[in-house]
């Protein structure tokens, strides 16, 4: 006997129900992967749900056809638990797609006004091996040219190095927070690559400079911004309050430190992957980025200077490796000195990727 041809709203049926069961089983390793009670959790939130949605639909619907309660329970339940268990794996997924579509990339960007040559290489405290394999190569090619390098990175001062500690790491130590970090994301801390500089740092210490302010003079100008910038003072003083309600959060993300390294590689994995995306999300340049309450501090100030050390330096080839946030600012300071100033070239590099060792670990 020949079987009745199935209508519109069945074959639809039938492709959502398949759609949704592609989604599920890819779903339910992410979860499992976070903790088995996850998905147990799910079912029994799916089924609770389902209760009072399949009573309403036995009032519109089922007592005309006659379908039994419990069916429409099941039904109602399974597909809640499909789209339950998507929902919380597609953060996952979204994440790890980021990273890949859209990567991180840091730009370096060759200056000159004619008589003077500037390479920027935009930096970032942590990222990928691949990454600071290059720009070590790069500099070490830049070195062999005749540049001299310059070096990112806040000097210590003992009259200002607990300000400065309470000020941007909650008084802990803010290199050991970045190797933390990029532990976490499957990255790498990037003082670690600079080592491999170290004989020529000894054998050549005139081509290699620390550019950057100490603690004491970043302390200096903050005194003398809130004394001075009333704007600057009251950003500062509100986020100094907003800080005493970031107990919360700051045990949230304690808990997700804890548990990415709990020594179970699928907890490292998920972890790695959900740093990594978020990176990525915050540190993605954007043209409309709000700026920070701390920018004409950490930002501005060490930009003049930054450029006020450039324009001073008699030698003609400069390798500045310093954060890519610092590069608008430093180029608009130079301008200002000279127009001359233009964009030679611009190479981009990916500062983010997956890490080949925890492949396939899910």
């Amino acid at each position: 006997m020949e079987r009745p041809a199935l209508s519109l709203g069945q074959r639809i049926s039938t492709v959502l129900w398949f759609l949704l069961g592609v989604g599920f089983l890819l779903s339910v390793p992410i979860l499992i992967a976070f903790n088995l009670w996850v998905p147990l959790a799910v079912l029994v939130v799916a089924a609770l749900v389902a209760l009072p949605v399949a009573a309403v639909w036995r009032l519109l619907r089922d007592r005309k056809t006659g379908r039994p309660f419990v069916k429409r329970w099941l039904a109602v339940g399974v597909a809640l638990a499909f789209l339950l268990t998507i929902a919380a794996a597609a953060p996952v997924y979204y994440l790890s797609a980021l990273v890949v579509s859209r990567p991180l990339v840091a730009p370096q960007v060759t200056l000159s006004n004619g008589h003077k040559t500037i390479i920027f290489q935009g930096m970032a405290h942590v990222g990928s091996e691949s990454f600071y394999k290059a720009v070590i190569y790069d500099l070490e090619r830049a070195l062999a040219d005749g540049y001299v390098a310059y070096y990112e990175g806040v000097r210590p001062d003992p009259a200002g190095d607990a300000w400065f500690s309470k000020l941007m790491a909650n008084g802990g130590d803010l290199n050991t927070q970045y190797q933390k970090l990029g532990k976490v994301c499957g990255l790498s801390f990037q003082g670690q690559y600079f080592q491999l500089l170290a004989q020529d740092i000894r054998e050549h210490p005139e081509r290699h400079v620390a550019a950057d302010v100490s603690t004491l003079d970043l302390k200096r100008e903050y005194d003398r911004l809130v004394a001075s910038d009333k704007a600057f003072a009251d950003k500062v003083a509100k986020a100094a309050e907003d800080k005493k309600d970031e107990a919360k959060s700051a045990d949230l993300a304690g808990g997700f430190l804890n548990w990415s390294q709990d020594g179970d590689p699928k907890h490292q994995a998920l972890g790695g992957i959900l740093c990594r995306g978020l990176m990525d999300i915050a540190l993605a340049p954007r043209a409309n980025k709000p700026g920070d309450d701390l920018d004409p501090l950490i930002l501005h100030y060490r930009n003049r200077v930054l450029v006020d050390r450039i324009l001073a330096d008699p030698r003609p080839r400069i390798y500045v490796n310093y954060g890519f946030d610092h590069f608008a600012g430093m180029f608009e300071l130079l301008k200002r000195a000279d127009p001359n100033w233009k964009i030679v070239s611009v190479k981009w590099m990916r500062v983010i990727e997956s890490p080949e060792e925890l492949h396939g670990q899910l």
